[in-house]
């Protein structure tokens, strides 16, 4: 099996983006964010049998790296095992906060969905919110993260239930929606309204159907009773001022478009910080180095051939 210069950097992209965020991969994450459809047991002979993959990539123990970042082999399981413990911490979380009032799913997402946490990892979470109650919501859960800590639970993104589909995004959008993991309500929720993943990223599976109806809870629909009336518009007066704060604190006003969905009831996100862009203009960088590096190799063995 032969490929060029150009669908080998395809076939790599996921070890370019890990290097991007200090990670290294396994197969199977190497496989499905490929930029380019091809069968994992065919991933696997080529990284065994193509000299131009095997002059690039290093493999060790279940992971890959890229050659001269041998050190993201040795850390990739320990933060393996923090993320597992994340995870199990989430599960306890979700059983409580399943039954707060308007709370119609959890989604745990970053770094501990993606089974890459650092020891300063959260537990970061996406909720889903009945409609017109994304105030209520934050008010809540976001006061509870507050008073409690937030290494406990971190809700810092809210969805109503009828705008889970996230606008087209680049690669790591589409990586976040994918490697999020729920934790109440419909599992295929996240995929099934965010079809355009598999435009990104070809080897992942068909988009699981939408179910019937969403999650509540008796002991719920009971708390809900007692937020009626103005409760909601004194939340997002305090969503709004917490909106503030919250970039300010990174030196940055609110985005126009997180604003806007706000404004519109349809999303309330707190992203400010993390170091995502340099992350990603690394990763951009990094790409561009390799596909140049590939093809030098590629030209030189081409000639070498000629040569014989």
């Amino acid at each position: 099996m032969t490929v060029e210069t150009d669908e080998r950097l395809d076939l790599l992209d996921a070890l370019v983006y890990g290097d991007a965020f200090d990670c290294a991969v396994t197969l199977d994450e190497l496989w499905r964010y490929a930029r380019v459809r091809v069968g994992r047991e065919a991933l696997r002979r080529l990284l065994d049998e193509d000299p131009l993959l095997r002059s690039v990539v290093v493999e060790r123990n279940g992971l890959l790296c890229l050659i001269g970042r041998e050190e993201l082999l040795a850390r990739r399981p320990a933060r393996l095992a923090h993320a597992a413990t994340l995870r199990r911490r989430a599960d306890r979380v979700a059983r409580v906060l399943r039954h707060v009032p308007f709370v119609r799913g959890l989604v745990l997402t970053g770094s501990a969905a993606a089974g890459d946490a650092g020891e300063d990892a959260d537990v970061d979470l996406l909720v889903i919110v009945e409609p017109g109650r994304l105030g209520t919501a934050f008010a809540l859960l976001g006061t509870a993260s507050r008073l409690l800590g937030r290494r406990l639970f971190c809700p810092n993104y809210y969805v109503a239930t009828d705008d889970v589909a996230i606008p087209p995004g680049g690669v790591y959008v589409a990586r976040e929606l994918d490697q999020a993991r729920v934790l109440v309500g419909d599992p295929g929720v996240l995929r099934a309204a965010n079809e355009w993943l598999v435009d990104v990223f070809p080897n992942l599976a068909a988009a699981p159907p939408r179910a019937s109806r969403t999650w509540s809870s008796r002991p719920q629909r009971a708390l809900e009773s007692l937020f009626a009336g103005r409760v909601e518009a004194w939340a997002r007066r305090l969503a709004a001022t917490r909106l503030l704060a919250h970039y300010g604190a990174h030196g940055d006003t609110v985005p126009a478009d997180v604003a806007a969905s706000f404004r519109d009831g349809t999303a309330l996100r707190f992203h400010a910080g993390g170091g995502v862009e340099d992350a990603l203009a690394r990763y951009a960088a990094g790409r561009a180095e390799l596909g140049e590096w590939l093809a030098r190799l590629d030209s030189r063995r081409t000639d070498l051939r000629s040569t014989a």
